[in-house]
């Protein structure tokens, strides 16, 4: 394939959120006298945020109902059924979060190098417009001038063909000559298929290899493996 576009990931592709979210967890629940168990506390987290951001995605639930579902099945003994008292929960932790946001060391590299090989280059995000432009922001990657297209912008949320299609519309390409750079088999490779695009899966943690439905897929450790 003829490549002419990138789409690369926000989240755990450029965006470390994982670490983030562990680093700002572990501090919201050291303030909440829940320093015990760490890991199993943040298995359960990361498990309720998938399983609730996914509602917010098929717009089942709205993104701040999302929030408040996630801190109400993750603190069932308190007494969090007023939304003013979720919310200002959730914000204990959102705020340590928001305060461990990084890129990954090899994300403005990245984007440098693809934008030096002269191809149009989109950031493809699932999640609300607003806070995905601001981490991009925040985490130093804003100079680069990549548009952002996140799900709330979309006609749909990865994997639907349609997000694929709107972003390569509006980075000017046709989807049989972009491809999607992500860490999620789902979303990102299995979406961009379904959409026509090429893809390379970024498995920093060697997640997918034992994974039998990743024969077959360009994997990376990291985006310093990205040659255009």
């Amino acid at each position: 394939m003829a490549i002419r576009a990138v789409l690369f990931d926000l989240d755990d592709t450029l965006f470390d959120h994982r670490g983030a979210a562990e680093r700002g967890l572990r501090t919201w629940l050291t303030g909440l006298g829940l320093h015990d168990a760490l890991e199993d506390h943040a298995e359960r987290w990361f498990a309720l945020e998938a399983h609730h951001y996914e509602r917010y995605q098929r717009g089942e639930i709205t993104h701040t109902g999302q929030r408040r579902a996630r801190v109400r099945a993750f603190l069932p003994g308190w007494d969090l059924a007023d939304d003013a008292i979720a919310d200002d929960t959730f914000a204990g932790y959102l705020a340590c979060y928001r305060a461990a946001w990084s890129a990954f060391a090899d994300a403005a590299a990245a984007l440098e190098a693809a934008l030096a090989a002269g191809l149009p280059v989109g950031i493809l995000t699932n999640g609300d417009q607003a806070i995905q432009e601001e981490k991009v922001r925040r985490t130093g990657l804003a100079p680069f001038g990549v548009p952002v297209f996140a799900s709330s912008s979309l006609p749909a949320a990865k994997p639907e063909p349609a997000a694929f299609v709107a972003a390569c519309a509006r980075l000017g390409v046709e989807p049989a000559s972009c491809v999607m750079v992500g860490d999620s088999l789902v979303h990102d490779v299995a979406g961009a298929a379904g959409a026509g695009l090429g893809s390379v899966l970024v498995d920093r943690y060697g997640r997918y290899d034992r994974r039998a439905d990743a024969v077959g897929v360009r994997r990376v450790r990291t985006l310093t493996e990205l040659a255009w």
